[in-house]
């Protein structure tokens, strides 16, 4: 059995080795039928480039039959002997175009996973352990399946990853906090597939987080109900003479006070912990989700008022980037910026360049554009034309002298009117 990723891997290179071998298989997909806005080359993969292997054998498998012609056309233009011998030689048989297949779908769950977390526009955090879930599933099933039989050892090996990468993010309050945060699944996705004890557990930690935020907002900021102090209506000397008497004197006589003091001291506690109870469950409970349409970011703006600790806690996690695409995707692009021309920028100036060049490719910037002499010179036509239309209907005036020697003026309409 013959490594399938790798024959399809060299068919690529062969294919993109040189122009001629390009305009080659160009020309066999338009004798093909292929149009040539779809005519397309085959890829190459890369460790350094997510979902590559797969790309690279979807686009061999779309194009099978014109890399066999090519192949074909290859081994004929090549002398009787060796070389043509090993270009045939490449040509993959039927059951191994089925392998590529059946290896494609494998390749298809992971990148479907990348893809659904990979967002660089909306948040995506809180779709990461549920996608490696369906990666763990998915896999689980075609490792017991006798038609994936030869990827036995290359799934037990992707299984024992997706479990390494989930254990470490499980116990990682970021990516719990995240899933509770999105409004159109909240707890929905921990009840229906963690077990009891995760459920319980993965509900304290949240409740754990949400009332240190309720805390850290309501009562040190004083905006809520503040934890009164046994001895916060005396002074510093009032206390310390106080305590001096209550050390010398067996009399109880305020011990009423203190137990009053104490008292109000547990009742405000207690009134906190109900509040931040009822700010917690208000959200969890409210039984509104994510109209269709609409964003996380923007629910969220809208709603954040009914719910301000919650709305504080959604700024912090929801920002938070699944995947390092975005800054790959950055350096990338300053590679970009970067060239033989331009190699002593300094690097305010390309950090100042990539967020204005991100700017404009987004559709961020607040204002218009200012005029240019091209606007400028359209707006002076548009100002004559505006001119010469409002002399044609001006009002035509006639002046006269009658008999009498009085001035007349008739007023003359014009034909357009």
């Amino acid at each position: 059995m013959r490594d399938e990723v790798g024959l399809v891997r060299a068919i690529s290179v062969k294919e993109r080795s040189s122009s001629q071998r390009k305009e080659r298989f160009k020309k066999i997909q338009l004798a093909a039928g292929v149009t040539r806005d779809c005519i397309r080359t085959l890829v190459v993969d890369m460790k350094v480039r997510w979902s590559s292997t797969y790309m690279m054998l979807n686009r061999a498998y779309s194009l099978r039959n014109c890399i066999e012609a090519f192949l074909e056309e290859l081994g004929r233009a090549e002398q009787p002997g060796e070389a043509r011998r090993k270009i045939y030689a490449l040509i993959p048989s039927k059951p191994e175009w089925e392998r590529v297949k059946l290896f494609q779908r494998v390749l298809a769950t992971a990148d479907e996973c990348q893809q659904r977390f990979s967002s660089e526009r909306a948040p995506a955090l809180h779709l990461a352990l549920p996608a490696l879930e369906d990666v763990h599933i998915t896999w689980s099933r075609r490792l017991e399946d006798v038609k994936y039989s030869d990827f036995k050892p290359g799934l037990s090996a992707g299984l024992r990853k997706v479990e390494e990468y989930y254990e470490r993010i499980a116990d990682n309050d970021t990516y719990i906090m995240s899933m509770v945060l999105d409004p159109a699944r909240r707890l929905a996705h921990i009840q229906e597939n963690w077990s009891e004890d995760l459920y319980r557990e993965a509900l304290a930690l949240v409740k754990k987080l949400f009332r240190e935020r309720y805390m850290e907002l309501n009562v040190q900021t004083g905006s809520g109900a503040p934890v009164p102090s046994a001895r916060s209506d005396l002074s510093s000397s009032q206390r310390s003479r106080g305590a001096a008497l209550a050390a010398l004197s067996g009399d109880e006589s305020d011990g009423g006070g203190i137990r009053q003091r104490a008292s109000q001291v547990q009742s405000a506690n207690e009134d906190i912990e109900v509040a931040c109870d009822r700010a917690f469950r208000k959200y969890l409970d409210y039984d509104e989700g994510l109209p269709t349409g609409m964003s996380r970011v923007e629910w969220w703006g809208l709603n954040g008022h009914h719910f301000p600790v919650w709305a504080s806690l959604a700024r912090d996690y929801l920002a938070v980037l699944a995947t390092s695409v975005s800054s790959e995707r950055a350096f990338s692009s300053a590679g970009i910026t970067i060239t033989k021309r331009r190699n002593r920028l300094k690097g305010d100036i390309v950090e100042a360049l990539q967020v204005l060049k991100s700017a404009f490719r987004n559709n961020l910037f607040l204002f218009d554009c200012g005029p240019s002499s091209v606007t400028e010179a359209d707006l002076e036509d548009a100002g004559q034309e505006s001119e010469s239309r409002d002399g044609d209907n001006t009002e035509q005036r006639v002046h006269g002298v009658d008999d009498d020697g009085i001035n007349i003026v008739v007023e003359i309409d014009s034909d357009t009117e």
